[in-house]
């Protein structure tokens, strides 16, 4: 009999918890680490964090979501908020602007007059993007036909880490010396990492390894779940049983009405009880193969 070898997975720093762990952890007043990470990110230099503040984005109304960001923090006059994705498309930058306009009006500070001080900042560090993507993209509310700037204190940045790490894979070490610490981030394989931090020499960047690799390590943080983690599990899990029972009615009712009809039949059986509860679409045409059109005329 064969042994089944499980082969070991690595968790870099675009795993949301690693991330977390090494730039922020335990201690917060060790912020060295991030403020060069902002630094890098921003292109000027961030002296120190003034506080974090708290993840969640309240709902205030009862149709307003309730949102949990990645990380909010205060640096000098900056608010920044940083979100990491470890894959980004067109859908991710539309939740992320609805969520940053949410965070800027949230901090509105009640007083004699608006704030005109602080600047609002988002960071996306994002992976498995398009690789014509810039490496940074910085968006401002800007009218093109007049060439103005409404406020220059708004600016939604979008980093693209992976092609920082290219540096690295390309033996560019002078592009990889501007950016070190987003380099670093975008490497991905252990091996590398191991090799990157010895070229460096670095004793910011070392540390970051070897911590990344002693979480690696320890198998009651890498296996325990975020909350998070532990509701996606739930709504997957809850999906699959409803997947499963929608194509158990829909099975049933095909085989009575025949083999050959009975494959059509099913599809719409799963179909139309996917719909009565209120599933996606899009959800229902990967489930059934059916067409958006097919499910839309079961559903009138």
């Amino acid at each position: 009999m064969l042994n089944e070898i499980k082969e070991k997975t690595f968790y870099g720093f675009n795993y949301d918890k690693m991330f977390k762990a090494i730039f922020v952890g335990e201690d917060k007043k060790r912020t060295d680490l991030l403020c060069e990470l902002l630094g890098e990110c921003l292109e000027t230099k961030i002296d120190r964090i003034i506080k974090f503040i708290p993840v969640e984005l309240n709902a205030r109304r009862k149709k307003e979501r309730y949102k949990r960001v990645d990380l909010l923090l205060e640096a000098g006059k900056r608010k920044i908020n940083l979100e990491l994705n470890s894959t980004y498309n067109e859908e991710d930058k539309i939740r992320n602007m609805n969520y940053y306009f949410s965070f800027c009006s949230q901090y509105t500070i009640a007083g004699d007059k608006y704030d005109i001080e602080s600047e609002f900042i988002h960071i996306s560090l994002n992976y498995n993007v398009r690789i014509d993507t810039p490496l940074i993209k910085c968006y401002t509310i800007y009218d093109k036909s007049h060439d103005e700037e409404l406020d220059p204190r708004f600016k939604y940045y979008e980093i693209n880490v992976e092609k920082f790490a290219k540096f690295w894979y390309d033996n560019d070490i002078e592009s990889v010396m501007k950016a070190p610490i987003l380099t670093m981030i975008g490497i991905k394989d252990e091996e590398e990492l191991e090799k990157y931090s010895k070229k460096m020499n670095n004793a910011i960047i070392k540390e970051s390894v070897d911590n990344l690799k002693r979480l690696n390590s320890d198998a009651a943080f890498v296996y325990g779940l975020t909350p998070e983690e532990d509701e996606m599990l739930v709504r997957n899990t809850r999906d699959e049983f409803v997947r499963r029972e929608a194509l158990a009615e829909g099975e049933t009712k095909g085989k009575a009405e025949g083999l050959a009809e009975g494959k059509t039949i099913g599809k719409s059986e799963i179909a139309i009880n996917l719909l009565k509860e209120n599933y996606p679409i899009e959800k229902i045409i990967k489930v059934t193969g059916l067409t958006e059109e097919e499910i839309e005329k079961l559903n009138r």
